[in-house]
């Protein structure tokens, strides 16, 4: 596979070929590739994104994840320089652009986080928009797992509920991990992953199991099928692992099983239309003084941690 310049190598060789596999089998998708593949690289990186992740409030109520009314802050020069990037690419692609000035990258950034599509399409200024839909979703992916990666990327044992611990997203598929086949689920935006247990509707509580079941395919496959309510009609994609999959996975997985999704919808099941958690954080974009601030503040902090009177 050739890597075009302006585009970061991926070392994770799996990763390489996983992309090449998703190519091969979902050749419609290569636009949507093309942007996973640049917003993986960036997300790997973690440079410039990391310091955006929120700290978890003290009293911070049990049902709310992380980034809710989370102010973020993120640095200006990478933030415009990657959503460039991605813009020019997705160009390449689609009829019409948009300029990065009449972009307000930490306004896109913030209707991703926030999945607010309504925003996003008033952002595209009169043009197309489906490909800014898709740009923003990519922006806002290495913010999502800089804040994933900062938690661990896995929730305590204490969350009990359908959406993300995290972003608030509805997962994008359960995993049946290891021998002991314990079911969870796994964000496809921020890569978390939090255990919920089997007869357990994610989007409506569901916990009976004659509303409960599942489609599984007809050549056999035993690794992968999907569950499926009745009593709201959501359905969500399982895959059989013997361990965790890399966040990356997660978004491919998602990607390369859409014969799962078409059974699914020709049956009368859908995924959630709206977000599962309203998150109503806020993005900025901060230049060289924000930067220096956070030095300082770090600064600040490890004097304090030193002074011989702490804890006296």
């Amino acid at each position: 596979m050739f890597w075009r310049r302006d585009v970061r190598h991926l070392a994770n060789a799996e990763l390489q070929k996983r992309l090449a596999l998703a190519r091969r089998q979902s050749a419609e998708s290569e636009a949507w590739l093309d942007l996973l593949e640049l917003a993986l690289g960036e997300s790997r990186d973690g440079a410039g994104w990391q310091d955006a992740a929120p700290t978890p409030p003290p009293e911070r109520p049990a049902k709310t994840p992380l980034l809710f009314r989370a102010h973020l802050t993120v640095d200006r020069r990478t933030a415009r320089r990657y959503v460039q990037r991605l813009l020019q690419r997705a160009a390449a692609r689609a009829d019409g652009a948009w300029g990065l000035r009449r972009i307000d990258v930490a306004a896109v950034i913030e209707a991703a986080v926030c999945q607010d599509d309504a925003r996003i399409d008033a952002l595209a200024a009169g043009g197309d928009p489906h490909p800014l839909r898709v740009v923003a979703q990519m922006a806002a992916l290495p913010l999502l797992q800089a804040c994933a990666r900062a938690t661990g990327w896995e929730a305590p044992p204490s969350w009990w509920e359908g959406y993300c611990p995290v972003c608030g997203a509805w997962p994008a598929l359960a995993e049946f991990r290891g021998l002991e086949r314990k079911r969870w689920l796994r964000c496809g935006r921020c890569g978390s992953g939090w255990e919920r247990e089997w007869l357990r509707c994610p989007f409506c509580d569901e916990q009976s199991h004659e509303q409960l079941g599942y489609l599984a395919p007809e050549e056999g496959e035993a690794t992968r099928k999907v569950e499926v309510c009745d009593s709201c009609k959501g359905y969500l994609k399982a895959h059989a692992t013997i361990s965790a999959l890399p966040p990356w996975a997660v978004l491919l997985e998602d990607l390369t099983t859409v014969p799962l999704d078409v059974a699914a919808l020709e049956r009368g099941y859908r995924r959630p239309e709206r977000p599962g958690y309203a998150l109503e954080a806020r993005v900025e974009d901060g230049g060289g003084w924000w930067r220096l601030r956070r030095r300082v503040e770090a600064v600040s902090t490890n004097l304090h941690q030193l002074s011989p009177g702490r804890g006296a």
